[in-house]
């Protein structure tokens, strides 16, 4: 590596630094700017240390003006009285912070805060009087808060009965009785004398010098709490301890080798036992690997992008640069909806669900913009170079991820796309060739048959694959069609360039290989579950198996048998609908991590929502037959697809329930659970209760005061203990298995790692090994070891109490996975 790469690296971090401070502090004086400062690092700080001792005064003087205290009974709460007094204190807090570092004239500080608590009890009054105005306004007012009240003002005044304003000195009254109250419960601000004119003095409220320390004291590691972290140009360092992998300079904050938020127990646990380094020397072994692999932007799929962006054209999952166009709305602006009649009520609410549909839609779109942008943004930066690299961590449950965001090996297809490896391997063998044929046919989505079709695909394919790579936009076949669709197009580069030159081709892009369902995978095998374990792969087959439309072919047969009966309507409008698979995927998937109906629901919803708008997108005149009923079908849907599954995942169901059961016994002793995965990695699974006060007023502004949270460590989430443990367990046994899978890959030959969770991948070269490999592991981690006894062993050791024995074990034969061709596929 030369040193000009060293020190090209050494600029990078440093203008990364300098762009991370640049963002901080824009976004620090905007707030400032507009008054906002409650908002910034060091206002949500004094907002919620000021929360508490405000209320204890505050409470304590109200109950002495009520008891006829002369010096308490002030005018001031005759008003103060009006609103809650959670209310009250946020409010004061607010705008006093709002202003800290912005010397205010005490008159004009306390007229605001009496205007603030008039705005709430106004705000109060409209919901009362017209609830469903009032939401919809608070929807669709996306902008300043003071644009906020002036619409919301304008609004009562036309449609809400007379409102008696607050004089001045009414304002001026509440708002010095709470100044004065602030300053003795907090002294963040003191009055000073400000000469305005000859012998003419102002009061204005500062910030105390205590304050004005903490700002300062603060400000740098505020501004670095949130870095910008960009692929580096050089091997990131190994990890050989919690805190010494990464990035190269002083410019980058350390990483932590296990990311771990706001839980101090749990992450002391982790970085003293990560501390000894033969223990971990497997897991830091595999992540080293793991992020040494050189990487390069792609540059035939970066042209390809940027023409299609230059063009707008919304194919290929790029976004629309247009906003959907709301519907036209059947209220008039001079009509409630309270004065409507039952069929105008009718198409008025048909008309907001498909109002807050489009919404929703138009708030993604923007979100894939940005995102869109931000990884053409870093592909064009970093195309330069040849090879670059990406720095991993992993979070509390071993599970390995990139620390750059946008582009990286885990992104979404168009950043997945753009990657490949940088040293390219030759093709070499018929096997490769075959490996890089069945890719192909996955990206496209052709993949739910033997790897035979699959082939067979690819050929009967091969012109428009071949037109594809040498012009993409001919036929845009490949932009709409394709599941992966950037990853196909790289894919038709590679295969045009094996058409040319055979098996002395060079390729670069890495072959994946997915598991089926990792999650009943890991429960099927831990339980030697032969049922599961044929449903996801486990199991030699001719043709794949398919769990997710299996469930969702068991659903349809139950929607049919509803025709005809009271749900006939819903059940038709459903089939007229369509059902692919991927109706059923996300709950299939998440059932074996603890997933509930409810959330089901929230799936289903967000399926119907997705399958629209690209339904929408191919035919502008399309019209859902779920048009108007698209949460009543979600709550439908929801119930078939859920006894669906629980017909096809027995034995999971088992496994979920006794490690639901360890979960809440050590729960009610208020204990943490700890375990050890097969390769050293240790998991602490703590999730503690948390006082928490919430003020929120009708503005939908809300500030969460937390309690100290040393307080609480002894005392645990019960709910929250016993629904993480299925997941927890299931991702920690996942990210063991794949660290496992590159350090046999490794010591075998294999060099370039793809690797994401459940999906493996390297050079088509390489895959046969991986291949080989992954199975291997698989097996040393279920026949070799016995993770859910493990489990057991170690969790006893924290209690006294007797925890359950697992699960009884199946018939299943693990070495199977030797000969099951579609295990990962």
């Amino acid at each position: 590596m030369s040193t000009d790469l060293y020190m090209t690296q050494e600029i990078i971090e440093k203008q990364s630094r300098a762009a991370t401070i640049q963002r901080f502090e824009q976004e620090l004086n905007a707030k400032i700017q507009r008054g906002d400062q409650s908002s910034t690092y060091f206002g949500t700080a004094l907002l919620k240390r000021a929360i508490e001792p405000i209320l204890d005064i505050l409470n304590a003087q109200k109950k002495a003006a009520k008891k006829g205290n002369a010096m308490n009974a002030s005018i001031a709460f005759k008003f103060i009285d009006k609103l809650n007094s959670d209310v009250v204190a946020y409010l004061t807090c607010r705008v006093i912070i709002d202003r800290i570092v912005t010397n205010t004239r005490i008159q004009d500080v306390a007229v605001r805060i009496g205007q603030a608590c008039e705005d709430e009890l106004r705000y109060q009054s409209f919901d009362k009087q017209h609830p469903h105005l009032f939401k919809k306004i608070l929807a669709e007012t996306e902008t300043t808060r003071k644009r906020k009240r002036e619409t919301f003002v304008a609004a009562y005044n036309r449609y809400c009965e007379t409102w008696r304003t607050w004089s001045k000195q009414e304002k001026l009254h509440v708002g010095m009785k709470m100044v004065s109250i602030f300053i003795e419960a907090t002294n963040f601000v003191e009055e000073v004398r400000v000469l305005r004119a000859k012998n003419k003095t102002d009061i204005h409220l500062k910030a105390t010098d205590a304050v004005v320390e903490f700002i300062e004291k603060n400000k740098d590691v505020a501004g670095m709490l949130n870095p910008i972290h960009v692929p580096m140009v050089v091997p990131p360092k190994d990890w050989t301890s919690p805190k010494s992998g990464g990035y190269l300079t002083y410019y980058t904050p350390q990483l932590p080798f296990i990311k771990i938020r706001h839980n101090p127990q749990a992450r002391n646990y982790l970085e003293d036992l990560q501390g000894n380094t033969q223990e971990m020397a497997a897991v830091y072994d595999a992540v080293n690997t793991i992020q040494r692999t050189p990487w390069r932007v792609n540059s035939f799929v970066l042209d390809v992008f940027t023409q299609m962006h230059d063009q707008n054209l919304p194919v290929a999952g790029l976004p629309s640069r247009e906003d959907i166009p709301l519907p036209p709305s059947p209220l008039t602006k001079d009509r409630d909806s309270s004065d409507l009649n039952d069929d105008e009520k009718l198409k008025f609410k048909i008309w907001k669900k498909k109002a807050k549909t489009v919404y929703e839609q138009n708030l993604a779109l923007k979100s894939k913009r940005l995102m869109t942008a931000k990884i053409a943004s870093i592909a064009g930066r970093f195309e330069q170079y040849e090879a670059i690299y990406f720095p991993h961590t992993l979070d509390w449950r071993g599970r390995a991820y990139p620390v750059p965001m946008y582009l990286n090996p885990q992104g979404n297809s168009l950043a997945k796309g753009l990657l490949e490896f940088a040293a390219g391997k030759p093709l070499g063998s018929n096997d490769a060739a075959y490996e890089l044929a069945v890719h192909g046919a996955n990206c496209f989505g052709y993949d739910k048959c033997s790897m035979d079709e699959r082939i067979d695909w690819v050929e009967e394919n091969t012109q428009r694959i071949l037109q594809v790579a040498t012009d993409p936009f001919e036929d845009l076949w490949w932009a709409k069609e394709a599941d992966d669709p950037w990853c196909f197009l790289a894919f038709c580069y590679e295969w045009n360039g094996f058409q040319r030159h055979g098996l002395e081709h060079i390729s670069h892009i890495p072959i994946a290989k997915d598991g089926s369902c990792s999650g009943l995978q890991h429960f099927s095998a831990a339980l030697r579950d032969p049922i599961g374990g044929q449903a996801v792969n486990l199991m030699p087959s001719n043709e794949p198996e398919d769990i997710y439309q299996k469930v969702i072919d068991l659903a349809i047969v139950k929607i049919t048998a509803d025709l005809g009966g009271d749900s006939d309507n819903i059940a038709q409008a459903c089939l007229n609908y369509g059902l692919s698979r991927k109706a059923a995927k996300r709950m299939t998937m998440c059932r074996v991590y603890g997933s509930t109906l409810y959330s089901g629901r929230t799936f289903l919803s967000e399926y119907i929502s997705e399958t629209d708008a690209k339904r929408r997108q191919e035919d502008l005149s399309y019209t859902s037959p779920l048009d108007g009923l698209e949460f009543e079908a979600a709550l439908y849907l929801a119930k078939h697809i859920w006894d669906s599954i629980n017909e096809t995942v027995i034995a999971a169901k088992d496994g979920m329930a006794w490690l639901q059961d360890c979960a809440s016994i050590l729960a009610k002793e208020n204990l943490p659970i700890s375990w050890t995965t097969v390769d050293g990695f240790p998991v602490m699974q703590s999730y503690p209760e948390t006082k928490i006060r919430r003020i929120k007023t009708k503005l939908g502004e809300k500030i969460v005061y937390l309690g100290l949270r040393e307080d609480l460590m002894d005392k645990m989430n019960k709910r929250g203990q016993r629904n993480g443990i299925s997941p927890n367990v299931v991702h920690s046994l996942d990210s063991c298995h794949l660290r496992m899978t590159v350090n046999l890959a490794r010591e075998n030959g294999v060099t370039h790692f793809a690797m994401i969770h459940d999906s493996f991948g390297c050079h088509a070269c390489d895959i046969p090994m991986l291949s080989a490999c992954l199975r291997e592991a698989f097996i040393d981690l279920y026949v070799a070891n016995d993770p859910f006894e493990l489990f057991r062993l170690q969790t006893q050791l924290l209690t006294e109490t007797v925890l359950p024995m697992p699960p009884a074990k199946g018939s299943l034969d693990l070495t199977d996975v030797r000969n099951s061709e579609f295990f990962f596929a």
